[in-house]
């Protein structure tokens, strides 16, 4: 009966997370002409490395499907400036706290000079949410 329970478990989970689609994260740069926007985002399983995005250049998509077991979240420091003196850590992500995944839910996150604007959707004008760090 326990291997049963387990089966029907692990199959709803996958078939769930089949259908579902992918949850994204989008950065974009709008700093100015010849500002770059530098960062690096990871999550507890994933480490996309440090990487630079041009002004104005498409944003850049961070594609993923919520943990069921481990809450997902990803998080992103960004840097801007001459020297990078800017900067911000931001969650850029976090899912909710139920074990059913979330599914093709958006998060954007436009870099400005005066600060870090968000939306949860492609449809609403980001606003402010962030002002720079200077280091």
């Amino acid at each position: 009966m326990k291997h049963l329970i387990l089966f029907i478990l692990v199959t709803t989970y996958f078939r769930l997370h089949e259908a579902c689609e992918k949850n994204r994260v989008l950065l974009h740069n709008e700093l100015g002409p010849g500002r770059i926007l530098e960062f690096h985002c990871y999550s507890l399983h994933n480490d996309l490395g440090v990487k630079n995005l041009n002004f104005n250049a498409p944003p850049y998509v961070i594609e993923f499907h919520d943990d069921v077991i481990i809450r997902t979240a990803w998080i992103c420091l960004l840097r801007q400036g001459v020297n990078k003196e800017y900067s911000y850590q931001v969650e850029v992500y976090r899912a909710g706290y139920n074990f059913i995944p979330k599914c093709g839910e958006i998060r954007v996150w436009t870099a400005k000079l005066d600060g870090i604007y968000f939306s949860r959707s492609l449809d609403t004008p980001p606003v402010l949410a962030l002002r720079w760090n200077k280091a």
